[in-house]
């Protein structure tokens, strides 16, 4: 069963690649520019699966931008989190180990309800379309960027830390 997790923000490259050069956490992070949004692979955080240090790396991202957050494990929990100025502002857990819990703003209740419902991978797709982000660059993970590049290689605009 697959899991993955994707964090996004509405940053430049540039702004968002000086934010991540100290926080690798010993481990590769990949870079994709989307604009207006650039996606971080964070090899660290995606092994851990701790939803906490998610929330925390998310937090402080969001001083940089709009931010997302998308972890799915297992194929069958989901932990979606908005967050601006380094607060979260909308959350959608699901699942057997991460629980149930669902708040935001009230223009995002009813998209983050019809979320609730969905497959994790499909509530994914379907979160990121909402907010402008390319569906698959929500749906990937570090490891599925690492494959890619060992198999076919990755579009040159892809920036690799350590």
């Amino acid at each position: 069963m697959r899991s993955f997790l994707s964090f996004h923000v509405k940053a430049p490259l540039e702004r968002v690649a000086a934010f991540a050069e100290g926080r690798t956490g010993g481990a590769g992070v990949y870079l994709v520019p989307d604009p207006p949004w650039t996606s971080l692979y964070h090899e660290a955080l995606e092994a851990q699966e701790d939803p906490e240090a998610v929330r925390a790396f998310l937090e402080e991202l969001s001083h940089l931008g709009q931010a997302l957050a998308f972890f799915v494990g297992e194929e069958e929990n989901l932990l979606f989190l908005l967050a601006e100025g380094g607060k979260v502002r909308a959350l959608l857990k699901k699942g057997p180990e991460l629980g149930e819990d669902l708040f935001g703003p009230e223009d995002l209740l009813s998209l983050l309800a019809q979320a609730r419902a969905m497959p994790p991978v499909s509530a994914t797709m379907a979160l990121a379309s909402h907010f402008g982000l390319h569906p698959d660059h929500a749906a990937l993970g570090f490891l599925d960027l690492l494959e890619a590049e060992e198999e076919e290689g990755l579009p040159e605009e892809v920036v690799y830390l350590e």
